[in-house]
Order: C-alpha cells, then sequence, then structure tokens
C-alpha cells in the first residue's frame, strides 16, 4: 500500500547547500598550493637556462676586451671576417716589396776571395836588409782564386845560392786592395812560414812586404815592387 506523498509547503524556506567536511576544504587547499609551487619552481628553472644559455653564447661571441682575439696576432683588434688567417707574421719572401728565398731556406753569408784585381802572375825585385847584409833577388807571386784558408797561389825567390819555392795560403781580404798570405816554402833554403802583405797600386802595380822570424831569432823583412807579367 502506497504512502500518499505530503503536498510541498509552499512557504517553506530555500534548502542551504551541504557543506564539505572540514578535512575534505584542506586537503583540497594542500594540493592547490603544491600545484602552485610546483610551477612556479619550473618557471623559475627554464628561466635560468634560458638566461645562463643567452651569457655563455655572448661570451663566446664577443673577444675579451683588451687582448687579443682567438684568431688574431694583434692585441686589441679583432679579426677581419674577410681577410686570410695566418698562424705568424708573413715570410721574408711574402712581404711587399721584400724578395728571399722560398721554404724559408737561410741565405748564407758569401764566402771572400781573392779579389780579382789581384788574379795573375806578378814579378818584381825584391830588397833584403838585415844587421849585416842587404840582399837583392827577383820575386815571382802567381795568384789565382780560391777562399779564405784556401791554397791560392805559389811563390818563388830567385837568389844568387838557392831558388826557393812554396804556396801561399789567403789569411785575410782588406776591401778590394789588399791581402795577407800565409807562406809555406816547400823547397831551398828559405825561412819555412811567413806573413806576405799584397796592397795593389793604381795600373798594374802593387806592393809586397813580407815578415817573418829567422832561425836565430831575428826579424826578417823583404819589400818589392810587383808588376802584372801575365
Amino acid at each position: 500500500m502506497t504512502r500518499p506523498q505530503s503536498p510541498t509547503d509552499p512557504y517553506a524556506g530555500p534548502q542551504r547547500p551541504s557543506r564539505p567536511a572540514p578535512g575534505d576544504s584542506h586537503r583540497t587547499a594542500l594540493v592547490v598550493a603544491l600545484i602552485g609551487a610546483a610551477a612556479t619552481i619550473v618557471a623559475a628553472v627554464i628561466g635560468l637556462f634560458v638566461q645562463l644559455s643567452g651569457e655563455v653564447e655572448q661570451s663566446g661571441s664577443r673577444p675579451p676586451l683588451g687582448g687579443a682575439s682567438p684568431a688574431s696576432d694583434t692585441p686589441g683588434v679583432p679579426d677581419d671576417p674577410g681577410a686570410p688567417r695566418t698562424s705568424g707574421p708573413p715570410s721574408a719572401s711574402t712581404a711587399p716589396g721584400v724578395s728571399g728565398p722560398s721554404d724559408g731556406a737561410a741565405i748564407a753569408p758569401a764566402a771572400v776571395g781573392v779579389p780579382e784585381e789581384f788574379l795573375g802572375r806578378w814579378q818584381g825585385y825584391a830588397e833584403e836588409v838585415d844587421a849585416t847584409r842587404t840582399d837583392h833577388y827577383r820575386v815571382t807571386v802567381e795568384l789565382g782564386g780560391g777562399t779564405r784558408r784556401e791554397q791560392v797561389g805559389s811563390i818563388h825567390y830567385a837568389m844568387e845560392s838557392s831558388d826557393c819555392y812554396g804556396v801561399v795560403t789567403l789569411t785575410a781580404v782588406g776591401g778590394g786592395d789588399q791581402v795577407t798570405l800565409g807562406e809555406d816554402i816547400q823547397s831551398g833554403n828559405c825561412v819555412t812560414n811567413g806573413r806576405i802583405t799584397l796592397t795593389l797600386n793604381p795600373g798594374d802595380s802593387m806592393d809586397f812586404a813580407y815578415e817573418s822570424t829567422k832561425r836565430d831569432g831575428t826579424r826578417q823583412s823583404v819589400e818589392a815592387g810587383l808588376e802584372r807579367v801575365a
């Protein structure tokens, strides 16, 4: 048997919605707060990463102030992007207006040799003076090519008592008008070693000056005027 429903009271007030229990409200607020904090942390991390990336990129593309850029050899001057880069200063062969050997080869100094004006055969009469007597005899010097410490010619003394033959070695060159020779007598009754100085004069002539020490310890000097004969 169905119970008849009571009619709606038209004068009854509006019904109030039911309130959630206090525990549910606190949990909901806590979840919302955690989500907001997490979003704030994520945003801060992203912003820091973007800032650091920008600083790294700027520091890598900007040359240091007051110093040389990584590819420049000139302090404080950045590289020209259109200019070829080099690892060092230009070599002498590539510098403008300067010529030099390729492949960095060093230039050896030219060897000092007998000047061309001295080449040939020279002859004259010498005068040898010592404490007891004066001798006169013919001197012949023949010079060829050669450099310092090389044998460059021969010497011949034609004396009454003996003929002396020897070789001469270039020891020094005094400009283009003087040479110094070391003498080594190979045969004859003469002092074995001596020093000869030849000095050019105008025309085909030169002065001959010889110095040495005799076997008895006394000084020996010979002077002569030589003419070119060949």
